[in-house]
């Protein structure tokens, strides 16, 4: 009788084990681009710990908000670095894929007036001037699909 409970029992555990190690976080990844310009973007993301290459995006994007796509990952810490314009603009962040994640990620190419309109300041040390008017990136991270998407 110990053997027919046992054996249920144990069989349950390991498809329950096997279903929570095989699960991998998704990353989604977002872009909006604030420019009136198509503008090639590369987006690699590395993992940390292990140093294996990474994935590497390599798109040229449209004016607007668009999403590059989503991609599972195994479980753990990774840098995301995004670059462009012959990679004199980028930005680096840390990204722990322990759930699903949502990367956003906002090109500005604008004169200093229309920047000062849409944010209310223009933050030299996150801008540099390319061509005459401010570019810069920016990247934030959310564990939750945002609202407005």
């Amino acid at each position: 009788m110990r053997t027919r409970v046992l054996f249920p029992v144990t069989l349950l555990c390991a498809v329950v084990f096997s279903a929570c190690s095989s699960s991998r976080p998704m990353a989604h990844l977002i872009i909006n681009n604030e420019s009136g310009l198509d503008i090639p973007l590369n987006v690699s993301i590395t993992n940390n710990i292990e140093g294996e290459p990474g994935e590497t995006l390599n798109n040229t994007i449209k004016p607007g908000l668009q999403e590059l796509g989503s991609r599972k990952f195994p479980r753990g810490s990774y840098s995301i670095t995004a670059e462009t314009n012959n990679s004199l603009i980028s930005i680096k962040k840390n990204l722990s894929l322990d759930t699903d994640k949502w990367i956003m990620i906002t090109y500005t190419h604008n004169d200093s007036m229309n920047i000062q309109k849409k944010y209310g300041y223009v933050d030299t040390s996150l801008l540099k001037k390319v061509n005459g008017k401010y570019t810069g990136l920016d990247m934030y991270i959310e564990n939750r699909k945002p609202p407005t998407l």
